[in-house]
């Protein structure tokens, strides 16, 4: 592979062209995320140090408020001209609220867990995306990954057909190496089911071009969901149908989610920072509903949990909100639909990665 930065990376992934190199990262990425990625929750020193950037991101930006939106003003970051600088900087209000799993500056951490690319960032690469915050993000992605492939393959093992959904995902990139680290094992693509989901319309165009460039999803990938089929849709989860006939799935990953839905929360930055917070229609218990509507019944969900910390507290800074949710928080909102927590995949400074499987009331 030739040198790439991050955001390099993410432009070969998802735009026109590039087909080569896109199947040269998702081939590294995958021999990272399946081997060792040397990747590991920030030490001490780091955390101190994202407590030290909180407190300079607190008295070096501006923030001026128009209506229902709010813009941001930063120096440091401004000068920077990232595009995740851009992306906090951006203006914020009830519908931009949160950063948005699947943007391209979003996918920019799990570049770096490619050696090759990690090595070709620049100093403000490293430093928005090997933050505390962003360490997590990378081992939330390779957790991930893995309990989504473990789960496949123990179900095609005892030879059974699987079906599996990514649930607001974004590009989906996580779903996707899974998938092609089975088509590259020899699995039975006709066995298996992909349905990749995301509510904005550019991230769903983003992940058909990426299946169309891969020589493990060229053959299987299609425009609508069908039997032994890779494909991606926009769907928003709480609009979707939920009828005696809705599509069922064996695993669902719904990470990245639940930390912007009320319900079920040890804190939220609303709490913390004395704000009033509006209701929303839109609950953390209904997703957890939903979850179980479109789950079979031995199902197994692939969740995170998110912890407060001073790295999060930076992105409330530029007006992000969020519902923080430790293990016991996310265990008695998905008890509601009858999940129960089944192992946990791996533990960070934020993020935990749990596996919760199904059960029937009574069992």
């Amino acid at each position: 592979m030739k040198p790439l930065t991050p955001m390099e990376a993410v432009a070969a992934l998802y735009a026109d062209g590039h087909d080569g190199t896109a199947e040269t990262i998702v081939a590294s990425l995958g021999r990272a995320v399946f081997g060792d990625s040397g990747i590991t929750p920030a030490g001490p020193a780091q955390r101190l140090m994202a407590r030290a950037s909180h407190r300079l991101m607190q008295w070096t930006t501006t923030r001026r408020q128009a209506g229902e939106e709010a813009t941001f003003r930063n120096a440091l970051l401004e000068r920077s001209g990232h595009p995740y600088a851009r992306s906090l900087l951006a203006s914020s209000g009830q519908e931009t609220e949160s950063l948005v799993e699947g943007g391209d500056p979003m996918n920019g951490p799990y570049m770096m867990i490619a050696p090759e690319i990690r090595q070709a960032g620049t100093r403000w690469d490293r430093l928005f995306f090997n933050s505390v915050q962003g360490r997590d993000v990378q081992l939330r992605f390779i957790w991930e990954t893995r309990a989504t492939y473990d789960a496949a393959r123990q179900a095609l093992g005892q030879g059974r057909p699987v079906r599996l959904k990514a649930l607001a995902a974004g590009t989906g990139l996580s779903m996707i190496l899974a998938y092609d680290k089975l088509m590259r094992e020899g699995c039975d693509a006709g066995l298996i089911t992909v349905n990749i989901t995301d509510r904005d319309p550019a991230n769903t165009a983003k992940t058909k071009r990426l299946l169309g460039k891969l020589a493990s999803t060229q053959g299987t990938a299609t425009e609508a969901e069908s039997e032994g089929g890779i494909s991606a849709q926009t769907e928003d989860i709480f609009e979707a149908g939920g009828g005696p006939g809705v599509a069922t799935y064996d695993v669902v990953t719904a990470v990245g989610i639940l930390e912007y839905l009320q319900g079920f929360a040890c804190l939220t930055t609303e709490q913390r920072l004395d704000l009033p917070q509006v209701r929303e229609e839109a609950t953390a218990l209904h997703l957890a509903e939903r979850l179980g509507k479109i789950t079979t019944e031995s199902a197994s969900l692939i969740v995170n949990t998110y912890r407060p910390h001073a790295s999060t507290r930076i992105l409330e800074v530029f007006g992000k909100r969020f519902d923080y949710r430790h293990r016991a928080d996310l265990s008695a909102l998905l008890a509601t639909a009858h999940f129960r927590p089944s192992r946990l995949v791996g533990s960070g400074t934020i993020y935990d990665v749990e596996v919760h499987e199904k059960f029937s009331p009574g069992s």
